[in-house]
């Protein structure tokens, strides 16, 4: 956090805002997907076919929590995003006002997404960026890990972790694409969300402004095994997205 008025999202390499989509995925599938880093869940058909968003419709608020919770379900058969075995320390709240989809796999890929974000804050917390948490909800050497590991290495470098309150809203959950992947798109809000010096624990606050606003859109990925978690593959990320996400 070279520049303290930097959020904590902010503070992070920056991917352009055209960063491998689910569309951009499936047209050079049979490059990313048999190219480096295919990651340990099998990668073998080339194409990608009928990539089609599906907006959610956020009715209540839910809390997500990052206590002890049953992750992906019974029997890893449906996700819910407001349950996680990822802790976080109790002074750090990622609230998730979504909606949980009817359909099994795309409730997986969003709570999939969730735990992503949940792994992302832990590494952080753990100032590790070879977090096995992270690594169990990533897929190998794509941009969502990169992503990742850059930014919790920034803040190791720089001495921070974080504190506070985040919110994720406007979930779309896109149609299941290939049978194993989903475009899971979202806003994050960091009004209440700040970076704390490990050493000594001065919490960095920042006022309003519209670095607090951020869009991010995930590829999921499905695993092989139904007891393994959906891994983040592709990140886009757009910073001061307020036209998209001040409510």
């Amino acid at each position: 956090m070279h520049d303290r008025r930097l959020t904590p999202m902010e503070h992070a390499v920056q991917f352009p805002r055209h960063a491998l989509s689910l569309a951009a995925l499936a047209a050079v599938s049979s490059l990313v997907l048999t190219g480096c880093g295919g990651g340990d869940d099998g990668d073998k058909d080339g194409k990608i076919e009928g990539a089609q968003s599906s907006k959610g419709t956020p009715k209540e608020s839910v809390t997500g929590q990052t206590g002890d919770g049953k992750g992906e379900g019974e029997k890893g058969e449906r996700g819910d995003f407001r349950t996680s075995d990822i802790k976080l320390p109790a002074d750090i709240d990622l609230v998730f006002d979504w909606q949980q989809p009817s359909d099994p796999d795309k409730a997986a890929a969003l709570s999939g997404a969730a735990d992503y974000m949940r792994a992302l804050r832990h590494g952080t917390v753990k100032q590790d960026p070879k977090d096995p948490v992270l690594a169990r909800h990533t897929v190998p050497l794509q941009s969502a890990e990169t992503y990742a590991t850059t930014k919790i290495k920034m803040d190791v470098d720089d001495g921070y972790t974080l504190t506070g309150k985040e919110r994720f809203y406007r979930e779309n959950v896109g149609d299941v694409a290939d049978g194993r992947l989903v475009e899971v798109s979202f806003c994050s809000d960091q009004t209440d969300f700040f970076g704390k010096e490990v050493k000594g624990g001065k919490v960095l606050r920042t006022g309003k402004s519209p670095l607090n606003y951020t869009h991010l859109s995930l590829v999921m990925q499905k695993p092989t095994k139904a007891t393994d978690p959906w891994k983040a593959r592709t990140l886009e990320r757009e910073g001061k997205a307020v036209k998209k996400c001040k409510e």
